[in-house]
Parts: C-alpha cells; sequence; structure tokens
C-alpha cells in the first residue's frame, strides 16, 4: 500500500487497525496524495491524525475539499487551522461541505 508514505510506523499501525484492508485498497493514490498535499499547503499540522481518524475526507476529490477548506475558512477566519486542530470535529463540516459541492 501507498499508506507508509505517508504515515510513520505507529500512525500505519493504527491505520491497519482501525479500518479494513479492503476498504483501504479503494483509495486512489494519486487523489489522496492530491487532498494530503492541499492539507500540507494550507499549514495543517495534524494531516496524520486527520488520516487515522477521518480517512474518509481522501476519498473526495481534491477540488471538492479545496473548495470546502475556503468555505471553513471564511466561517472561522484566518486562523481555521488551529481551530481545527483544537476541534477536529470540524474536519466533519470539511468533509460534509465537500461532499456538498461533489453533488452540485
Amino acid at each position: 500500500m501507498f499508506f507508509e508514505k505517508y504515515l510513520n510506523p505507529i500512525y500505519l499501525d493504527l491505520l491497519y487497525d482501525n479500518y479494513e484492508q479492503d476498504y483501504l485498497n479503494l483509495f486512489d493514490e494519486n487523489n489522496f496524495k492530491e487532498v494530503y498535499q492541499l492539507l500540507k499547503e494550507n499549514n495543517f499540522y495534524f494531516i496524520e491524525d486527520i488520516i487515522i481518524n477521518y480517512l474518509d475526507l481522501f476519498e473526495i476529490e481534491a477540488k471538492y475539499v479545496q473548495l470546502a477548506l475556503i468555505d471553513v475558512k471564511a466561517l472561522l477566519g484566518n486562523d481555521y487551522v488551529r481551530q481545527i486542530g483544537k476541534n477536529m470535529m470540524l474536519v466533519d463540516k470539511i468533509i460534509e461541505l465537500a461532499i456538498n459541492y461533489q453533488d452540485i
């Protein structure tokens, strides 16, 4: 699997403990990489935690995740990444918004 490129061994073990291999096999590496890069470019310092707890974010096309991040930033302000880091449940809002864009 390609997850080894993005996670250290401890997080990788957590990933394999949390998710079934069949589910992990469904991921498109290119899209995963694009979403990962998008988060990195926006200074998300807890990407590994997002992967472990909100892996479904990486199923959504990166362009929709980007639109959702723009909306969340508009709602929360310039320190939105810090706010999300303090309240990871806000990642659910990003996922919700991205899915809504995807459905348009």
